[in-house]
């Protein structure tokens, strides 16, 4: 893939993760990129090419340029970097690729660089195109993007049974709070990283093991970040895989 630079036909492969309208016609649309991270791309006219700005879809953008005083970014055209057929034309693939997109939106800061992130977000975007298990998409997800944060705990030490997610550490279970992850699951969280995602399915979790992993670390997550941000698409998979 080639690397982001200041050549004015330099090619961007870039990742949409959100965006919001501006006026009619114009758009802010949030790329994750592999040099520079998320970044607000200003597109002036987005309804003519309104069929690219879905969350996860996989973009070539050519002459990506911070604007000035650090403003809105600019980019001298873009184009679909990738098919994605089986990801636009199942909505059982979109609704994860939503909830993936939001996730990464929600957690990262603009301008800071983060190439783990950037190439889960593509391995991502490749479960959803070529995998069967899609309702395992977005718990691998959750787990390699713990880990990809630095933020994977430790073994659960001898006695413990609870891990506090707002202080990182495992507790006795007479004090575990009511959002607190079970040991066990925490474990599993820390074997699916670096899992092929083809035995990933054989460890036979049911359906309210894989939603307290996917919740739990996003809770996680957003109480290392200082953050508190709701997911919103959560409950649509909830509804999908019920």
């Amino acid at each position: 893939m080639p690397p982001e630079s200041d050549s004015p036909n330099a090619t961007a492969p870039a990742i949409v993760v959100g965006g919001v309208a501006y006026g009619d016609r114009s758009r802010v649309v949030r790329l994750l990129t592999e040099s520079h991270g998320l970044v607000p791309l200003w597109v002036a006219n987005a309804t003519k090419h309104k069929a690219l700005w879905h969350p996860l879809a996989v973009l070539e953008v050519v002459d990506l340029r911070p604007g000035k005083g650090g403003g809105l970014w600019t980019a001298r055209e873009w184009r679909r970097g990738a098919p994605q057929l089986a990801y636009r034309r199942e909505p059982v693939r979109s609704a994860v690729g939503f909830f993936v997109a939001e996730v990464l939106s929600g957690s990262l800061e603009e301008g800071a660089p983060a190439p783990e992130l950037y190439n889960l977000a593509m391995r991502a975007v490749n479960w959803l195109e070529t995998e069967t298990r899609v309702p395992w998409v977005h718990v691998k997800f959750m787990a390699e993007f713990v880990h990809a944060l630095g933020m994977m705990p430790g073994p659960c030490p001898e006695g413990k049974s609870h891990f506090d997610i707002a202080t990182g550490e495992f507790v006795l279970p007479e004090l575990a709070p009511k959002n607190a992850m079970e040991a066990a699951i925490v474990a599993g969280m820390r074997d699916i990283v670096g899992m092929e995602f083809a035995n990933v399915p054989q460890l036979h979790w049911t359906r309210q093991d894989r939603k307290e992993l996917v919740l739990g670390a996003h809770r996680y997550v957003q109480a290392q970040l200082g953050k508190s941000r709701e997911l919103k698409s959560y409950d649509v998979l909830e509804a999908l895989f019920s």
